[in-house]
């Protein structure tokens, strides 16, 4: 069997379980513990996007920090998120940094929904270091968001992870991720320029299928 590097084979931002109850988020090549129903809800993480992969790969995985709504929010919290305050103000979560999004444009072209947004006390919000702001040209001059799918000029579909763009290697990965058309963001050659590539999305379907 062909020796699989976990950190790759799966994207960030992945839900999966193994023949148990036990749900994990992906995250920089660990799994981590959802810690309870309640905590699923509240960072908006759906069951439905959630894939089943082999105990024995899922076994071989570096726990990572438990996934869980109370304590410290920077440890505790998925690393991507759509996150909102008393003020109305929507930022995305990323890489321990807020990201206003400008317009409801923006909102719309990165593909985000309403009922992904994760509300925040206004106290929070004013303790956490704020990144640039997401506008009309931010992809102009910075590189993709995380977690988002992107359709590149070159006819192939990238994934965001940790700034870069993970070119998935086989179509059928697109719907084994359970993702639709609807999450797309095109970008122009100009965009697709200011976005460093990543590692490929390989597929590994056949050692991680349950």
């Amino acid at each position: 069997m062909t020796k699989v590097n976990m950190s790759s084979a799966l994207p960030d931002g992945i839900l999966v379980r193994g023949s148990d109850s036990s749900v994990y988020l992906i995250e920089r090549g660990t799994k981590r513990p959802i810690a309870d129903p309640e905590s699923l809800y509240h960072y908006k993480l759906s069951l439905k996007h959630m894939i089943r992969i082999e105990d024995g790969f899922l076994n071989g995985m570096v726990n990572g920090e438990m996934i869980r709504r109370c304590g410290d929010y920077v440890r505790h919290s998925p690393s991507t998120l759509l996150v909102r305050g008393g003020d109305s103000a929507v930022y995305v979560w990323m890489g321990g940094r807020l990201f206003p999004i400008a317009t409801s444009g923006m909102f719309r072209r990165l593909c985000y929904q309403a009922h992904q947004l994760v509300n925040l006390p206004d106290s929070l919000i004013a303790s956490l270091p704020i990144g640039e702001l997401i506008d009309d040209s931010f992809f102009m001059s910075h590189p993709a968001i995380d977690g988002r799918l992107y359709s590149g000029p070159d006819g192939f579909i990238y994934y965001g992870e940790q700034r870069k763009l993970r070119k998935l290697e086989v179509p059928s990965l697109f719907s084994y991720f359970r993702w639709d058309v609807g999450q797309l963001i095109y970008f122009t050659s100009e965009e697709f320029a200011n976005s460093p590539i990543g590692e490929p999305i390989a597929d590994f379907r056949s050692t991680l299928s349950a």
